[in-house]
């Protein structure tokens, strides 16, 4: 996809780190937007900011990702308003700080709601209305614990391995309807997704609060990478990273 002159991008996770970043880098690329977040202050703040950068169509969505009823209904809605869906971010995840034996079954099925079945719901009901268009893509955030196993993140790097592993096998079979596919590899970045972690009950917060400390000092700020992302989808690559 060369431009993204008045098309129209979903981001899940739109209310702060990556999604607000990516909201913004795409706005200044000339895209309409339909923001989605679980956070409703969050999720106004993004727009409030893109409303400082671009005078196109902004839209927000209260929404749960890995609410399946939710993400059914969302697609037509986000049409309704915008006429049309060309990009797809599925862009929100969670984690919690925990090794495996401490993870609960609600831990469990908390992390995979959002960054497995998330993701899923994602592509699965928005497919049909990016196949109304001449072109279109998806992008999916992972993660280089898609790669490499970290400590105390078994749920987290479970998710982002099968997240990589459905955009592999999605953008060969969406190919020859010209959609494409792009999955995103991040490192350490700027993002308060650990600092969230921290509240959650039972997590490891001097270990917690220590990693958030180091990735706010030495993390790449969300702003390079949505800026990568741009060029991965001009060029139809498979990762950015």
């Amino acid at each position: 996809m060369k431009s993204f002159h008045n098309k129209v991008a979903v981001i899940t996770g739109a209310g702060s780190g990556i999604g607000r970043a990516l909201a913004c880098a795409f706005a200044e690329q000339g895209c309409h937007l339909a923001l989605v977040d679980v956070n409703a202050a969050a999720l106004q703040e993004t727009a409030d900011t893109l409303a400082r950068i671009t005078d196109k169509r902004i839209s927000t969505h209260l929404c749960d990702v890995a609410d399946r009823e939710a993400m059914k209904a969302l697609p037509a809605t986000i049409e309704q308003q915008h006429g049309a869906i060309h990009l797809l971010f599925n862009n929100a995840g969670v984690t919690i700080n925990k090794t495996f034996e401490q993870n609960t079954e609600a831990d469990i099925d908390f992390v995979m709601g959002i960054n497995l079945w998330g993701v899923l719901y994602g592509c699965y009901y928005f497919l049909p209305y990016l196949k109304k268009q001449d072109e279109a893509h998806i992008i999916n955030t992972s993660s280089l614990a898609g790669y490499l196993g970290m400590p105390n993140q078994s749920t987290y790097c479970l998710t982002k391995a099968a997240v990589k592993s459905l955009s592999e096998t999605l953008r060969v079979e969406l190919a020859h309807y010209q959609i494409g596919v792009t999955s995103i590899h991040p490192g350490t970045i700027r993002t308060n997704i650990l600092r969230s972690a921290a509240g959650k009950s039972g997590s490891n917060m001097a270990t917690t609060n220590k990693l958030a400390g180091l990735m706010e000092r030495y993390g790449m700020p969300p702003e390079k990478l949505a800026k990568k992302v741009v060029h991965a989808v001009q060029k139809n690559k498979m990762q950015a990273r």
